[in-house]
């Protein structure tokens, strides 16, 4: 997915702005509400922070709040939508029982805006949501995925097969690397360096605002495979 972030510095606060264009088989308001409401919680309760230099040259603390919305459209209305799109706000996520990947996925490159999900992930419910878009933002897994040594949940962006300590496995009595003994996603949580590395060498124009992401603008088909259109 990709977004707009902007500056409110009467607040010292940096919100990111998103909306979630969501089609296909399965593809419901009730679920669309879901998905936005498991993005926004696991995002804000990162309370991420991140500083900003201002015309005075000082650099200040900023809070990063996640404002996302849904909407549910038909595949037909989704084709006029994408065409026309310019908007960094604008993503566009096809759901569906199965795809020719067998999981959920963003696209064919990191950061972009368009999406195949499936139902069977338990969207809005096992942190594949926020996983997901995670990628949208340009974050990609992690190098380590051996996180035994660490304490804290696994953070948002770790990779299912990751090896955890025994209360984040999906089984907590077997041995790391077993069956059941990786980790079960919905232990995991967005931490605030996530977020510090979701602007990370980025810059933000003039006027405060900053376009994140990539403006991929494809549709999918039921399995995943991408409509091309002729311009």
């Amino acid at each position: 997915m990709s977004a707009v972030a902007f500056i409110r510095s009467d607040l010292n606060e940096v919100v990111v702005s998103a909306k979630l264009w969501f089609y296909g088989s399965f593809a419901t308001p009730d679920l669309a509400g879901k998905i936005v409401d498991e993005i926004n919680n696991q995002y804000n309760e990162a309370q991420g922070r991140i500083l900003i230099r201002e015309a005075n040259g000082n650099q200040s603390p900023y809070s990063v709040r996640f404002d996302i919305e849904s909407a549910t459209v038909s595949v037909d209305e989704v084709f006029n939508l994408v065409q026309s799109n310019t908007d960094y706000r604008n993503n566009y996520i096809r759901i569906e029982q199965d795809n020719f990947l067998k999981r959920s996925f963003m696209g064919n490159t990191l950061g972009g805006n368009v999406g195949h999900w499936l139902i069977s992930d338990n969207l809005g419910e096992s942190t594949t949501a926020a996983h997901e878009f995670g990628h949208s933002l340009g974050l990609d897994h992690p190098a380590d995925v051996d996180l035994r040594d660490r304490e804290l949940p696994p953070p948002i962006m770790a990779p299912r097969g990751t090896l955890v300590r025994s209360r984040f496995q999906w089984n907590p009595a077997v041995i790391a690397g077993e069956f059941g003994g990786t980790m079960k996603p919905i232990y995991r949580k967005v931490c605030a360096e996530e977020i510090e590395m979701i602007f990370a060498g980025q810059v933000f124009s003039e006027e405060g605002t900053l376009n994140l992401g990539i403006l991929s603008n494809l549709v999918y088909d039921e399995v995943g495979n991408p409509y091309y259109f002729i311009v």
